[in-house]
Parts: structure tokens; C-alpha cells; sequence
């Protein structure tokens, strides 16, 4: 690992569950999907869906001054160059919904879809940022891995070049042999340069899962707890325990209700008014001088739509139309939903055996490898042999590293279809 380091900062140590806490806590859209849970559910309240009454205070104040001339019928005249007039009235209005056809409870059932979608929408924000954060972590130690695999083939080909450079000093071997050791040396270090790169962006995308600075590197796990056992889930439990599948079918309800609400345009409304009044009126010139009134009142509304160009009709069945859409996006999620775990738990399987069987392979390669060494230490294996056994050694490194992986990946993937990385 020595070839990666003085390109960033110092590494720091992070385990996987120490990444999956940070993006827990700092990923912005984690953040910004609780700040939507958050809405719905201050949006969630009987005053909303319009159970509650409506109270308002108002008042008015107003002063007047005029030039007043005024001849009245009984022969006389009046006339104030300056009459003052004032005029206050307070007054208390409350205006009550007591009958819509049912509008404030379908509307109080959407509200409660809402705050579900919404909650389901967080929690599956933190599944598909959980399940990314695990694979790239994966990917980081993977590549970490790999540069182990290529900083194995160096030694290797160190230990073979000094073998070839010893015997032709003492003229055991041909020159070819250290010049071909030489060369694999050195293809060995360009591959090792190369992977310096894909480190670095992978460190990045991580940082950016866990809303941490870019130019930070880390020092991760050596290798990844793998679970080989998983049991499939039956088509019910899955339809269950998927989130996303769980908001398509709160969508599909929730456009039920609207066409059930756009239903109730068609009856009566009825509303309570009522209030208090209290009105004060002075004026210096006129028959009143001064006038005085206040007391309650109060009054029933009934409201029945019987012509509007059609549009009641139109809203009621673009709202049908729509509830029909979202049903058959929903059937059509759900089987894409089983077709998608299918393959994913395929992926699965098929990974398990490759990981297992590399991870047998790998023994047989470095009992292979250790055999052809020895072989050419004492002059028997040529060195085609040996080189040919690294290579094989290295390769088989290789694949049981991407083996491993490949199956932290696909279990990853079974996992948060079944909604069980965070409980």
C-alpha cells in the first residue's frame, strides 16, 4: 500500500459499520428525505383536512373631516365647515364546514397516506444509501486487495529475479531468465501505479455518501464478513417488506381517495357562520349624531353545484383515470419486483459458488507456487515454469478477491430488496 500514499491526507481508520454511522447521520439525502417526513407529518392534522372551524378578528377604524352644506326639506340649512364623523367596528366571524359529502375525511385518509409515503420514502432513502455506502466500502477494500494481489506478484518476481541474477553470476542459467524476471518486475509496478486512480475516486464516492470531505483517505477493513446462508423469501413476504413496492401501493390508494373526493363535488355543502358584531358611529352634523350597535348572529349555508361547463364530471373522471394508472404501475412494479429478486438472488447463488470455489482454488495455487520455487531454486524448474506459477498465483488472488467481492455485493442487493440492512 505504500504505492497510494502522499496523494491525500493522512489515512484515517474506518470500519464498514463506522461508514454506515456517518452516512446514517451526515448524508444529505438522507437529510432531505426526513425533512420531507417532516412535512407530512406537521400536514397531517384535522385543522388541515378541514375538520376544524374557521375563526377570524377584524376590524375597521375610520375618521372623517368635511366641508358639510346641507338645505334641508323643512326650509333650514345646515352647515358645518369642519363635521368630524368616526366610525370602529370590531367584529368576530366563524365560518364551519359541518357537511362536505364526506370530502374532510377521505382528505383526512390521504393525509395519513401522505405521512406513510413519506415515512416510507426515509426509510428506503437509508436502505439504498446503507446498501451504496456497504458496496463502495466493498469496492474500496476490493481494490485495496487487488493492489495486495499485484504487490504479491512484486515479491514474487523480486525473489525470482534475484534466483535468475545469482545463477547467472555463477553461470547456472542464461541471462534471459533474469532480463524475463526484470521485465515482470517492473509490468508488476505499472499495474500497482495504475490502480492509484480507481483508489482515489473510490475513496471520493464514499466520502460523498458519508458528507465528508473529498480529499480524505481511509484505512479500511482487511476483509468483509461474508454470509453465505441467506434463505430466499417467499413472494408474499417480499411484497411485504419492500419499501418501494409498499409506496406504489400507498400511491394507488391515495389516487382512489382523490377520485372518491372528486366525487363529492357532486353534493350539498353546508356551512355555520356565525359571529359578533359591535359598531360605533359618531358624526357631528346630520339627524344622528351618534349611532351604536352590537350583538351575535349567526346563519346556515347550504351550497349545491348544478352547472359548471362540465368540469365536475371531467375532474371526477380524470381522477378514476389516474387511481386506474397508479393501480397498473403498481401491478406492473410488483411483478418487475419479483423478476428483479429473481435475478438478484441468482446473482447470489452464483456468487457463493465462485467464492467458495476460488477460495479452495486459492491452496492449490500456492501449493503449486511454493513446489515450481523450489523446483528453480535447485535447478530443476525452468524458469517458464516458475514465472507460469506466479502468474497463476496472482491470478488466482485476484479472483478470489473480486469472488468475495462480487458476493458482498449480490447479498448486499438480496438483502435490501428484503428490507433487512437496517432494521
Amino acid at each position: 500500500m505504500a504505492l497510494t500514499q502522499g496523494y491525500a491526507q493522512v489515512p484515517e481508520r474506518l470500519t464498514l459499520q463506522d461508514a454506515i454511522t456517518r452516512t446514517l447521520h451526515y448524508n444529505f439525502d438522507i437529510k432531505n428525505a426526513d425533512l420531507a417526513r417532516q412535512q407530512a407529518e406537521r400536514n397531517n392534522t384535522l385543522g388541515n383536512a378541514g375538520f376544524s372551524p374557521n375563526v377570524w378578528f377584524n376590524t375597521t377604524l375610520s375618521a372623517a373631516q368635511n366641508n358639510v352644506h346641507s338645505d334641508l326639506a323643512s326650509g333650514g340649512v345646515q352647515s358645518n365647515p369642519s363635521a368630524k364623523s368616526t366610525s370602529v367596528n370590531p367584529y368576530l366571524l366563524v365560518n364551519w364546514t359541518i357537511f362536505d359529502g364526506g370530502k374532510m375525511f377521505l382528505v383526512k385518509k390521504q393525509l395519513n397516506e401522505y405521512q406513510s409515503i413519506s415515512e416510507s420514502q426515509l426509510r428506503l432513502q437509508v436502505q439504498t444509501m446503507v446498501s451504496r455506502t456497504i458496496q463502495m466500502y466493498a469496492k474500496l477494500v476490493w481494490q485495496k486487495q487487488q493492489v495486495i494481489a499485484i504487490d504479491t506478484g512484486l515479491a514474487l518476481a523480486r525473489v525470482r529475479m534475484a534466483i535468475s541474477a545469482l545463477k547467472y553470476e555463477t553461470g547456472a542459467g542464461a541471462k534471459i531468465d533474469y532480463l524475463q524476471a526484470r521485465v515482470d518486475y517492473s509490468a508488476r509496478q505499472s499495474d500497482s501505479l495504475n490502480f492509484i486512480a480507481s483508489l482515489v475516486q473510490a475513496e471520493d464516492s464514499l466520502s460523498e455518501l458519508m458528507g465528508e470531505p473529498m480529499d480524505k483517505t481511509y484505512i479500511t477493513d482487511d476483509s468483509l464478513v461474508l454470509n453465505t446462508s441467506l434463505e430466499p423469501a417467499d413472494k408474499e413476504q417480499l411484497q411485504q417488506a419492500n419499501l418501494f413496492l409498499d409506496i406504489m401501493r400507498r400511491n394507488a390508494t391515495v389516487s382512489r381517495l382523490n377520485a372518491d373526493i372528486a366525487k363529492t363535488y357532486f353534493l350539498p355543502s353546508v356551512n355555520l357562520n356565525g359571529g359578533y358584531n359591535y359598531n360605533r358611529n359618531t358624526n357631528s352634523t346630520g339627524f344622528s349624531v351618534f349611532t351604536q350597535s352590537y350583538g351575535p348572529n349567526v346563519g346556515l349555508t347550504m351550497s349545491l353545484p348544478l352547472f359548471e361547463g362540465g368540469n365536475l364530471r371531467r375532474t371526477a373522471r380524470v381522477a378514476s383515470l389516474q387511481a386506474l394508472r397508479d393501480e397498473l404501475l403498481y401491478d406492473r412494479q410488483n411483478i418487475f419486483l419479483g423478476k428483479q429478486y429473481r435475478t438478484a438472488w441468482l446473482n447470489y447463488r452464483i456468487s457463493v459458488a465462485a467464492y467458495q470455489l476460488e477460495r479452495d482454488n486459492i491452496k492449490y495455487a500456492k501449493e503449486n507456487l511454493d513446489v515450481q520455487l523450489a523446483r528453480y531454486r535447485v535447478g530443476v524448474g525452468t524458469t517458464l515454469e516458475s514465472r507460469q506459477a506466479e502468474t497463476d498465483y496472482v491470478a488466482a488472488l485476484e479472483r478470489l478477491y473480486t469472488a468475495a467481492y462480487n458476493l458482498k455485493v449480490n447479498e448486499t442487493v438480496v438483502l435490501e430488496l428484503q428490507n433487512q440492512l437496517v432494521r
